[in-house]
């Protein structure tokens, strides 16, 4: 059996600056690099830092680089949120790899944190956040600065969390607001209370949601762009056609991208009240 094409520095460098262009001023990663990892041609602990690397050479000082770096699974058990040590993330080993370095700052959400470094980075950390995806959060932020995201590694409904933006802007009927309150800490000091408000789905029933049905509506409007190496999946739009293409499906069809259609909306007219209603005062968002 012939071994796999192997894929160089200069290879992944060429793929980010074919989907990252000159006049993008933010850049959002996300990253699961076993698509293509094991043909990077360098050993398999030195491919985390490789793929960093390019990546910040790419962005470069003068442009801001986000990256999730999410632990709402750890949070939700543990109810306890370190900045520098809640590293293994559900991101991604490249995200955890930047929360590593000393020029990234973290933002102290214990559900959706992102990682972030550039000249912007100040400004986001202290944007007023109420809530993990509406007006005021950091995915608005994103789209305020219309971000280039882009996905590396994954398909754009396995990757991209910045889809969810616009269910809580239209207040689709089958989340509702919860409030999840812990501890927070830096390198194992205590802070001091940390909390985030997010806009839920059912706990009561299975709920099972693919964003699929969005990327016809962004490959219909241009909107995507394309590495041209076979051998790297990636790809980029910016965060306001991404909004457009998400409105026009959701306005449609609030339940587009639920799997389990009948279920949830079954949920929705007879146990989305009764599951409210039984959360206690902590969780509840007034």
């Amino acid at each position: 059996m012939d071994a796999p094409k192997k894929i160089s520095q200069d290879d992944l460098r060429k793929a980010l600056n074919e989907v990252i262009y000159p006049e993008d001023e933010v850049i959002v990663i996300y990253s699961g690099i076993w698509s293509f990892g094991y043909r990077l041609n360098c050993s398999i602990p030195e491919i985390p830092d490789m793929i960093l690397d390019t990546i910040e050479e790419v962005v470069g000082d003068d442009r801001t680089l986000l990256m999730p770096s999410f632990t709402s699974r750890e949070f939700t058990k543990t109810r306890k949120f370190d900045i520098v040590r809640s590293s293994r993330t559900e991101s991604g080993i490249v995200s955890d790899t930047a929360i590593k370095r000393k020029n990234y700052c973290r933002t102290p959400h214990p559900l959706h944190s992102f990682v972030i470094k550039g000249p912007k980075a100040n400004n986001l950390l202290k944007a007023p956040i109420k809530t993990s995806w509406g007006s005021e959060s950091v995915l608005a932020w994103i789209a305020k600065n219309n971000a280039r995201i882009c996905p590396m590694g994954l398909p754009w409904n396995k990757a991209c969390s910045y889809f969810h933006r616009m269910e809580e802007v239209l207040q689709v009927p089958f989340r509702y607001y919860k409030r999840f309150s812990g501890t927070l800490y830096e390198d194992g000091k205590e802070i001091g209370p940390c909390q985030e408000v997010k806009y839920s789905y059912p706990l009561t029933i299975p709920f099972k949601y693919d964003y699929s049905v969005v990327i016809p509506e962004l490959r219909k409007m241009n909107a995507i762009r394309s590495c041209l190496n076979p051998l790297i999946q990636l790809e980029s739009a910016v965060a306001s056609d991404i909004d457009k293409a998400c409105h026009k499906v959701l306005q449609a069809d609030p339940y587009a991208i639920v799997i389990n259609k009948v279920e949830v909306e079954d949920w929705v007219t007879n146990g989305k009240e009764d599951e409210i209603n039984n959360l206690s005062e902590n969780q509840r968002y007034h």
